[in-house]
Parts: C-alpha cells; structure tokens; sequence
C-alpha cells in the first residue's frame, strides 16, 4: 500500500502537528489502526484506533515530538477483525523550536512555554526491587520489577502574562472543568538538551504557582508553575476531541449546495482543517 501523506504545520491553531492522510486501503480494509514510530517507540496515534475507514482516513496527530524523525504507517483490519497487514511508512521531522505543553484531551489548551533551569536536571529511571538473604545464604538475591521509566522529574514552566498562567492552570483542569491530570510535554530545539523521552507524558498532580515578579509588576510579571511528574502512558487513544467537527463545516457553508460545490469528494472535505473552530 502507498505511503502516507504527512502534512506539518507549524502554526499555533492550536499548536504545531502533522495531518496524517492515507488516500488508499486494501479493498477489504473495514478499519484501521495508525502508528507514530519515534525515538525508538511505537504509539497509536490518538484519534486513529480501529477507525472506521472508506478508502481514505485523515487524522491530526497533536503529539507529534519535535526535531526528531518521525514514521507513520497504519495496520488495516477486514470486518471480522483479522489483520490485513500495514502499509508502507511516510517520514517527516516538524522543526520547532519552541517547547510546548498540552494536555492530551484538550489541544485547543496548548501552549507554549519557557522552562526553568531546573527542569529534568537529574533523570531518574528506577528499578524497583528488594535484595533477599534467604535463610543459609551468605549473600543476597534480587526481586526485582522490570526498570520504569523515567521518574520524579522536577519541572518548571515560566510564564509572563495572566493569561499564559491560566492557561498552565487550566492544563489539568479547574472549577468549572475536569480533566485527567497528565500533561504532554514536546520539547522544542532550545530544550533538547534533556534526555527525557519524546514526547514525554507526565504525570501532574500539584501544580504550584510561584511568584517571581508578579506581586511587583503584575499582567505581564513572571510566574513560576512548578511539579515534579513521573512519565506515564498517555491516556487511551481512542479518546480525542475532533479537530473538525459538523459544527464547522456548518458554520462555512450555509446550504448542501454550497458544500458541494465548494467541495468535490467527501474525502476533501474532511481535510478542510482550516474550517475548524468556525462553529464555537
């Protein structure tokens, strides 16, 4: 099967990603599921798992890692479930070079951030285990757990506007929203000095807010938000908010005609991510 078509966008609507289209299945391809291989891991792309499929499929991946190859290919399904086999892999790198900072259920709350000098200064990836000295043994044994991922990682994200801060503080949810307390961390090319992997899913109980300069300057001050966070697995992709939705297309076209003849296939149209945010 052909390769994918990656497109990237660097723009902040709602921050940089890659549109992942495949154009064409094998003809008994009822779904398919698709893969983002990067940094020597594999994720199913959010959005993008046992999807329904006639022909074509389009998805926006929001947590495409930054500077850093990345391959995508999709696995195809007939109706019974039975694996049809992958197509081929599309490659692209989306060069950024600011770091940004989303929870995985709400991209339209990204942003991006400067971190502190103390973020993921020390990278910890513990072993849990216990060395046992059974009886008549002169030595130990080790009982252990197979090697975590990374854990215990200090971050520090600055922020110079009110708005930006509650944007920070909105990351994980807020009195009048909930929200799972995991954050997407893509470090852009002045961050990449940190050896953590790409992109990072953190785990972000307590935010703290630390004035730097705020009580002094107020809109505009500097605001220290702080966490230390242990790398976790994103939550379940099957779980996404649409990008484009009926709404807004709704919103551009006015009548079916209009949609048609602004529009020559289904398939073009569900690529008309311009279109998104129309609707509210």
């Amino acid at each position: 099967m052909a390769a994918p078509v990656i497109t990237p966008y660097l723009d902040a609507a709602p921050c940089p990603r890659v549109e992942v289209f495949f154009d064409s299945f094998l003809a008994d391809a009822a779904t398919v599921t698709v893969f983002r291989l990067a940094g020597g891991r594999t994720f199913e792309v959010r959005g993008a798992v046992r999807s329904p499929v006639a022909g074509a499929l389009t998805r926006i991946d929001n947590e495409v890692p930054f500077n850093i190859p990345v391959t995508y290919r999709a696995e195809m399904f007939n109706s019974d479930g039975v694996s049809l086999g992958f197509t081929e892999g599309g490659t692209v790198t989306l060069n950024v070079a600011e770091t940004w900072v989303h929870n995985p259920l709400d991209p339209f709350g990204a942003l991006s951030v400067d971190l502190g000098s103390g973020t993921a200064g020390a990278v910890t990836r513990p072993t849990p285990g216990t060395v046992s000295y059974p009886l008549g043994r002169r030595v130990g044994v080790v009982l252990s757990e197979p090697r975590r991922g990374v854990a215990g990682i200090p971050v520090d994200i600055r922020t110079r506007s009110d708005a930006d801060a509650n944007k920070v503080q909105a990351l994980v949810g807020g009195y009048d929203k909930n929200s799972v307390p995991i954050v997407c961390l893509r470090l852009g090319l002045d961050d990449q000095r940190m050896r953590v992997p790409q992109p990072l899913f953190l785990s972000a109980f307590d935010l703290t807010e630390v004035d730097v300069n705020h009580q002094w300057v107020g809109d505009g001050g500097e605001l220290a938000h702080t966490f230390t966070g242990d790398e976790v697995s994103p939550p379940i992709p099957g779980l996404y908010i649409a990008t484009l939705r009926y709404m807004d297309v709704s919103a551009r076209y006015a009548t079916y005609a209009l949609l048609r003849g602004g529009n020559l296939t289904y398939g073009q149209l569900s690529r008309r991510y311009e279109l998104a945010g129309l609707g509210g």
